[in-house]
């Protein structure tokens, strides 16, 4: 449908799947006297695909858990916090290990996927025998490890959930053998190795997540030698993240590398009251990926950009309209440099798909089909086109701190009560940015009409499982 491959889906902030790695921040509390014990993360081995290290109990602490669990059954704000910190079959040993209060020192959680993809939770235990009276468990001797690495442990089953116990740790996994894989491997070499990431693991925040490039579905961000690694942080006011690739060494590779700087003349032709702007310099990587992200509103041309690309969009129906993406409910316009015999070429086939009905109105080309309303036109060296509202370079707007000297950009503003926001069904209002530098991503969401912290708001959010799902998706997670 004229210069968008397809015209038709705002009922979600779909742009926000960018970065919905924002679902994650979380963080813990706990108590009962403490033992010295071997650091958890030496209990890693270093082929794990990904490594996540969570302050469980200032996330519950955070997000309002008075009570994680009551009568052996977990209390909504604490399943909803679980369900963003574990897998699936680890929810209901959840419940188990927070019914034991202090016993579990639940203050550093790390959750690990294994090379051969097994989900493994180790922590801390600061008193073993009670641990497990709580927990109805009756631990046996298990041996793991051969000749200096031969160590003995204490195993048990749970609610069908393998436990292992040694010195003050606690390891969860399906199976037993998950374990004993993952720890043989730790004693040959682990996580704790890779410098690095480790000090990234270790540094303060609610959560920080280690994922393997190359083990997982981020190799375009590099080989089994480079990890893409995001810290999350929990305010009063907002939920941030930031990203970056590094070696095991630290050293920080160029996450925005492919991408030339923003040139921030587009911003000229986007309004005020845009609710979604996105924007990239010169993209020359795998332009089938941006095409993905921009979903069904990706421009046509991107693969022959020359310079930045953008797009805006704004409600422009009722509730229902734009929740159904109803034809003339969205203004959606988006822009790409081209050089100058791809601008011909361009406006030479948007004529020819206008069937005809395209009228020169001075500086541009429109025409209609049904209640929708077209313009295009080249602009600055760009080829524009718009869905519903004519092109104008007169606009002003506080967009330009957001993207002037990022390498790509975006940003979603959604008020409370607004239109937007029944659509999206959201229970107040939001503002999102994303920023990628050269070699730092930043992201940060902040809420607008809601009486309560940064973190319980965004556990509100509808959205949030299916923000939680993509972002597994595309880290392999």
């Amino acid at each position: 449908m004229g210069g968008f491959k397809n015209l038709s889906d705002m009922r979600i902030p779909v742009l926000l799947t960018l970065v919905p790695a924002l679902v994650y921040a979380a963080g813990l509390l706990s108590g009962c006297g403490t033992r010295s014990v071997e650091p958890l993360i030496e209990g890693v081995p270093d082929d794990a695909v990904a490594v996540k290290v969570v302050d469980l109990a200032s996330l519950l602490k955070e997000a309002g858990c008075e009570v994680a669990v009551s009568d052996g059954i977990t209390s909504p704000c604490a399943s909803v916090v679980v369900s963003l910190v574990a897998e699936p079959d680890f929810r209901d040993i959840f419940t188990g290990i927070l019914s034991t209060g202090k016993c579990a020192d639940l203050s550093k959680v790390i959750m690990f996927t294994t090379s051969a993809g097994h989900e493994i939770l180790t922590f801390r235990l600061r008193d073993e025998e009670a641990f497990c009276r709580i927990m109805g468990c009756k631990p046996e001797k298990a041996v793991i490890g051969e000749g200096k690495n031969k160590r003995d442990f204490r195993r048990a089953e749970v609610g069908g959930m393998a436990l292992v116990m040694d010195n003050g740790r606690c390891w969860v996994a399906s199976r037993f053998d998950d374990i004993k894989g993952a720890l043989e491997g730790a004693y040959r070499s682990h996580f704790g190795e890779l410098e690095g990431v480790r000090e990234f693991l270790d540094a303060p925040g609610a959560a920080r997540l280690a994922v393997n490039c190359g083990r997982s579905s981020l190799s375009f961000l590099g080989g089994g030698s480079r990890w893409l690694c995001i810290g999350f942080n929990v305010t009063e006011a907002s939920v941030s993240a930031g990203a970056v690739v590094m070696d095991r060494d630290g050293k920080l590779d160029s996450i925005g590398k492919r991408f030339g700087e923003i040139d921030t003349d587009f911003l000229r032709y986007t309004p005020n009251d845009a609710a979604v702007v996105l924007a990239f310099g010169k993209y020359d990587g795998n332009v089938r990926g941006l095409s993905m992200l921009f979903g069904r509103f990706a421009p046509v041309y991107l693969s022959q950009a020359d310079g930045t690309t953008s797009l805006y969009a704004v409600p422009a129906g009722g509730v229902e309209a734009v929740a159904s993406a109803a034809p003339g409910s969205w203004n959606v316009e988006t822009m790409v440099h081209v050089p100058e015999d791809v601008m011909r070429d361009g406006l030479r086939q948007y004529k020819e798909r206008a069937g005809g009905k395209a009228r020169d109105i001075g500086n541009q080309w429109t025409y209609s089909e049904g209640d929708n309303n077209y313009y295009f036109g080249a602009f600055d060296g760009c080829l524009v086109f718009s869905s519903n509202r004519e092109i104008s370079s007169a606009y002003t707007n506080s967009f330009n701190e957001d993207f002037s000297g990022r390498r790509a950009a975006m940003i979603v503003d959604v008020a409370s009560g607004s239109v937007l926001a029944k659509a999206w069904g959201l229970p107040f209002g939001l503002s999102f940015r994303l920023g990628v530098d050269y070699t730092r991503v930043k992201a940060r969401i902040t809420f607008n009409g809601s009486h309560e912290n940064a973190l319980r708001s965004l556990l509100k959010l509808p959205q949030l499982p299916d923000l939680k799902e993509r972002f597994r998706a595309n880290t392999a997670r």
